[in-house]
């Protein structure tokens, strides 16, 4: 007989534990990469919040005598109310709300002040 070379790899055991060990792995990750996605939907709804509250208050600054009033902006309700606080002085408050896809109810306001002209 002649003989055999010993010879190094693994074997079919070695290679099913680290199979089962890399699944359990990625299965601890699952819950995070939900979260970051609900995380992510947040910050996308409250980056839109923010961009539709800044232009609203650019209408109104840009405006000789802004008023107060209500509109909806692809299924964003915003308010803003115009206080006059004498002294050459209005308070301009900008306030949006919407409903995130899960259906959790979010709001967001800003607040400055204008000068009379």
């Amino acid at each position: 007989m002649k003989n055999r070379k010993r010879q190094s790899g693994f074997t079919l055991i070695e290679v099913m534990a680290g199979m089962v060990i890399i699944a359990l792995g990625l299965l601890l990750l699952l819950p995070m990469m939900v979260t970051s996605m609900q995380a992510n939907d947040f910050a996308r709804g409250s980056t839109e919040a923010s961009m539709l509250i800044k232009d609203k208050m650019e209408d109104l600054k840009n405006t000789a005598l802004p008023t107060s009033g209500v509109d909806t902006v692809s299924a964003v309700a915003r308010t803003w109310t115009v206080t006059d606080m004498g002294n050459n002085l209005y308070q301009l408050d900008v306030n949006i709300s919407w409903t995130d896809r899960h259906g959790r109810a979010h709001n967001n306001t800003v607040t400055s002040y204008m000068s009379k002209r």
